[in-house]
């Protein structure tokens, strides 16, 4: 059975089914909380480790070097934190030191920027740690896993990362297996310390300095030993797979076996773009398509790349950077794959063009894969190209030009005669039809609804389907308005966790939000689709006027929450509007539901329960008598304390944790 939890969450479970014995840490978003689970488990009880509150990334980096030569050590970070750092991981791959690190992929400055890409990830890539890349939180727990295997194997003995898309991925809730300790210790032996650190009767000297002739040596056998890890990689992926039943290899292959089109990415954002594959083979006109989706981004499997896109017959590929090299010729996936097809194949392989996309947190639309796959088509077509990369969502630098005066005039002299020879055609960028059902929630900071998302995508995983439910988080303010979406997937076959926003219901959890000039909450529903708004004084009649939508638009429905959790002396609305939005959306049965949240719900667990009932049964969309005065819930010290890290996976605890706090 899966459990719901968030990608930190997952990567501090393949920490503690490691058996880490030692974790520095000093937290920076958007990592931070896979650092605080790990430091309440240990407080716990339930995890033998010691954990150290370094004063600073680099102080914690160093601790993990001096632990990781006589235990198994790790740690987390993002962003300027890794920066940070890489002074220091130099020196644990330059001393064989087989520690692990989780990187919630976040963007460096400046400017400030706190969402998601690859640029902490490509900075690191010259320090010589083995870089594996994971699309979600059930790949970053088994990959921290098996990093431990790979890193620690003779061969190597190098330290590993594992990276994972910070907030869409490290903050998304999903079902996640997690395999028991039994299982995992038959995978993963225990540490072994080449030298005893403290061995007076065995000195060692550590962070010697070597002059030229034994220094180059010494870095002709580290780049062996990281070139080791490729094929160790692929047996710890093979033994993972007879063991738990998850495959992993080098890269994974989505799509036509003969591909002549394909488009090469890192990490999460593969799950749009898989969506969009799916959904162009086989069309009229449309030649084989395939996502290759790359796991081990250091060391590179080029020869095996390579090999990969000739059997296929590839004819022209688009690598997918979120992130770049400045002042380089191509960002880095670009370059390491030009690289491979040049060196492997030579005047045989497929033409290559290179797109940056997803920087600061951009989205990652299933369209854009659309646009690449566009792209591709007409590069194998014989078209001209950039040899420059192209620029994803920048208005006046598109992929395809509609209208020739939105283009910089710059621009349009130094390509115009390639975007006229390069036609955006309707049967690689028609609509792709909704595949799954979505719901998004506007809220007010501090109002719960991301718990209530993430109990209601527990109660769905529960009950068999398919859930992934994405907060936003960003420079929030405590009563700002902010989304949490949830996505449902009826395919038990296939793995769909990218969005379309086509909302089927979109919830309100404060009335006022429908004045708000900034958020149109009918922007996205589908026609026919559901508005749930909190309101003890609003009814349906004066919601659908402020909207001018007529019934066949949307369907109203309207929730007394905040009343409700004012009688029965609740802090927050959002377990009523959980009831609430069982009433809406029915496919998620609330009875089956039920049997979830009598197990699980929050602390005051009577109170909650009859919250979620109550909510469920006085929803409505019929116009009722509701008293005028509007009931708002006071303002009470817990809220005006509340910080973001309070929505974690705390508010619904696993059975194992519930024994361990009482």
């Amino acid at each position: 059975m899966a459990t719901v939890m968030a990608g930190n969450g997952a990567a501090a479970w393949g920490f503690r089914l490691s058996r880490v014995q030692c974790y520095p840490y000093y937290p920076i978003t958007p990592s931070t909380s896979c650092s605080q689970q790990i430091s309440r488990w240990v407080y716990d009880g339930a995890m033998g480790a010691v954990t150290i509150n370094a004063e600073s990334e680099h102080s914690a980096a160093s601790q993990i070097i001096a632990a990781g030569k006589n235990v198994r050590a790790g740690t987390a970070t993002s962003s300027k934190g890794l920066l940070y750092m890489i002074e220091v991981l130099e020196n644990a791959a330059g001393g064989a030191i087989p520690c692990g690190l989780f990187i919630g992929n976040r963007a460096t400055g400046a400017p400030i920027n706190i969402w998601a890409d690859h640029s902490d990830a490509y900075a690191m890539r010259d320090s010589g740690l083995i870089q594996i890349f994971a699309a979600d939180g059930q790949e970053s727990l088994d990959s921290i896993i098996q990093g431990y295997r790979i890193a620690e194997d003779l061969r190597v003995r190098m330290p590993f990362a594992v990276n994972l898309r910070g907030f869409t991925g490290t903050h998304a809730y999903e079902g996640v297996e997690i395999p028991s300790q039994e299982e995992v210790d038959r995978y993963l032996p225990p540490f072994v310390p080449l030298y005893s650190l403290f061995a007076p009767e065995k000195p060692v000297t550590y962070g010697a300095m070597l002059s030229a002739y034994p220094y180059r040596r010494h870095k002709r056998n580290q780049m062996a030993a990281i070139g080791n890890a490729a094929e160790i990689a692929l047996k710890a992926g093979k033994d993972f797979a007879e063991k738990f039943g998850r495959s992993y290899g080098h890269f994974e292959w989505i799509g036509d076996r003969k591909a002549e089109l394909v488009v090469a990415l890192l990490g999460e954002s593969a799950a749009a773009g898989e969506v969009a594959t799916r959904h162009l083979q086989g069309k009229e006109g449309i030649p084989g398509v395939a996502l290759l989706k790359i796991r081990l981004f250091s060391p590179f499997p080029a020869r095996e790349i390579a090999q990969a896109l000739n059997r296929a017959g590839t004819k022209a590929v688009i690598v997918f950077d979120e992130g770049l090299q400045h002042g380089g010729v191509l960002p880095p996936l670009a370059q390491r794959i030009t690289a491979a097809v040049h060196l492997h194949l030579g005047g045989k392989g497929p033409k290559i063009a290179s797109v940056i996309g997803g920087l600061g947190g951009s989205e990652v639309r299933q369209e854009h894969f659309q646009l690449m796959f566009n792209l591709a088509a007409n590069i194998a077509e014989g078209k001209p190209y950039r040899p420059e990369p192209y620029w994803l969502d920048i208005d006046e630098d598109p992929i395809f030009v509609e209208q020739e005066n939105q283009v910089s005039p710059k621009l349009w002299k130094k390509w115009g005669e390639i975007w006229k020879k390069q036609p955006r055609q309707e049967k690689y960028c028609a609509p792709i039809p909704p595949d799954t059902e979505e719901i998004r929630i506007y809220s007010r900071a501090g109002q719960g609804a991301i718990t209530s998302a993430v109990g209601f995508t527990g109660a769905g995983i529960e009950n068999g389907y398919r859930l992934v439910t994405v907060p936003a988080f960003g420079s929030e303010r405590r009563g700002a308005i902010i989304t949490t979406d949830t996505l449902i997937n009826f395919h038990k076959e296939r793995r769909i966790r990218s969005f379309m926003r086509a909302w089927d219901v979109v919830i309100l959890y404060d009335d006022t939000i429908l004045y708000s000039p900034e958020h149109r909450v009918l922007d996205g529903l589908k026609e026919g689709g559901a508005l749930l708004v909190n309101t003890s004084h609003m009814s349906v009649k004066k919601i659908r006027g402020l909207l001018d939508a007529g019934e066949g638009r949307v369907r109203i429905f309207t929730a007394p929450a905040a009343a409700v959790s004012e009688g029965l002396g609740l802090k927050h609305i959002n377990m009523p509007m959980l009831g609430a939005l069982h009433k809406v959306y029915d496919k998620v049965p609330f009875d089956k539901a039920l049997g979830y949240y009598e197990r699980n719900v929050p602390r005051p667990r009577e109170a909650s329960l009859e919250a979620i009932r109550r909510g469920h049964a006085e929803t409505t969309d019929q116009e009722i008598q509701r008293t005028r005065k509007e009931r708002r819930l006071l303002v009470s010290q817990d809220f005006l304390d509340w910080r973001p890290e309070d929505h974690s996976q705390e508010s619904w605890p696993s059975a194992l944790e519930e024994v361990q706090i009482g």
